[in-house]
């Protein structure tokens, strides 16, 4: 077996140096898997491309201004969140090693657990440290540990873009009937079987995904067999509306080839650098001491010159520059306000005003003619349903 190494030895330097130009002061964001599956929504739209290019958290860009986006989570939800995982560490990890053995049929009540959330600094340089000693614990599975051991704060290192990044899971357990397992906590409650909140249970395991492919990549790295990670995955949740914990295995196959292809359509900043005309910046968006018109002009000249693509059913959960985009499309009456499907049916027409003609009967040009011909039919529709008086109001609007 080689000595396991990190691959990530290139100077990232010339890349990182275009990209703070393009972030200026903007807040920044390191690559983690809430904005992976966040940007796997927006992926087609050029801008949010670039801003996860440079690491903008663009949950905080607008910060300030009235087109500032209502992310993030309520002071409840995370005090709920540290006090369950201070639970599972009290008194050596006693709670934790109990639900591991209950739940996986292995004998966690002596098995090493190694904190790795302490010692280290709290920086990159600590990350950095974490990821070696990951790799090293990963590797040694090769060799079979007479025992099993915990990992609490495992770090693994990726290649995101062309730049290197560092993901944190929960726990992972090497040593389970000779494979790994990652864990995640979660301080939601699973009641009667059932979680309470299905979307974050699918977040959790895209979560989870995401550690058990970039696991398989560190294994191959250190010449071991990558299929010594398993497909299944760990969540310890609470159990009823306590804070008891109980452990759920979920199988995650079908979650990590999605996973894979997002990381796949992730830009590479190199390429990215290159192409971002010197005027992009998001400098001047993300200056507090600016009046709020001059902010929201400076997106408006960001977002001219990259293009967006504005979906409400993706962007109003997943990007911050959200409620910025859709106020420049109404201003602008773009259909594209609407919604995407609704833009994509009208080729060729550039205002929801110009719709309004055209289902009026207006003569279409060429390049509207194929979107015409039903807006005319829809038009006539609904003056034939509408009552007689808004007939009128629509004929004078």
């Amino acid at each position: 077996m080689r000595p396991p190494t990190s691959p990530y030895q290139r100077d990232p330097a010339p890349a990182a140096t275009a990209l703070a130009r393009v972030r200026g002061q903007a807040p920044q964001i390191r690559a983690n898997v809430r904005r992976l599956a966040a940007f796997a929504n927006v992926h087609s739209c050029p801008t949010a491309a670039v801003a996860f290019a440079a690491r903008v958290d663009t949950g905080k860009v607008l910060a300030g201004t009235s087109m500032e986006m209502p992310f993030g989570q309520s002071p409840f939800a995370i005090g709920r969140g540290v006090a369950f995982e201070a639970l599972l560490r009290r008194h050596g990890h006693a709670e934790l090693r109990r639900v591991l053995t209950e739940g996986l049929g292995t004998d966690f009540t002596l098995a090493a657990i190694e904190n790795l959330r302490e010692g280290y600094p709290p920086n990159r340089a600590g990350l950095r440290m974490r990821a070696t000693v990951t790799r090293t614990r990963m590797a040694e599975i090769a060799d079979g540990p007479a025992e099993p051991v915990v990992l609490d704060g495992a770090v693994l290192e990726a290649d995101i873009g062309g730049l290197p990044a560092f993901f944190e899971a929960d726990e992972m357990a090497i040593g389970v009937g000779g494979q790994i397992l990652v864990g995640e906590n979660k301080s939601w409650p699973v009641v009667d079987g059932r979680p309470t909140d299905e979307d974050a249970l699918g977040a959790a395991l895209d979560q989870a995904a995401t550690y058990v492919l970039l696991g398989r990549r560190t294994l191959e790295q250190a010449g071991v067999d990558p299929v010594r990670m398993s497909d299944s995955v760990v969540l310890v949740t609470p159990r009823n509306t306590g804070l008891g914990p109980s452990l759920h295995r979920q199988d995650v196959a079908s979650r990590i080839r999605r996973i894979q292809r997002l990381l796949t359509a992730v830009p590479d900043v190199l390429e990215t650098a290159a192409s971002t005309a010197q005027s992009v910046t998001f400098d001047v968006v993300a200056d507090t001491t600016r009046p709020e018109n001059e902010r929201l002009q400076a997106f408006g000249d960001v977002t001219g010159e990259l293009g967006r693509v504005y979906d409400p059913a993706n962007c109003l959960t997943s990007c911050g520059f959200a409620r910025a985009c859709r106020q420049q499309l109404f201003t602008e009456a773009d259909p594209a306000f609407v919604g995407g499907q609704v833009a994509r049916a009208l080729p060729g027409i550039t205002s929801l005003s110009r719709v309004a003609e055209l289902s009026r009967g207006a003569p279409a040009s060429a390049v509207e003619a194929p979107a015409a011909a039903p807006l005319t039919r829809a038009g006539r529709l609904y003056d034939a349903i509408i009552p007689a008086h808004g007939h009128e109001q629509r004929r004078t609007a």
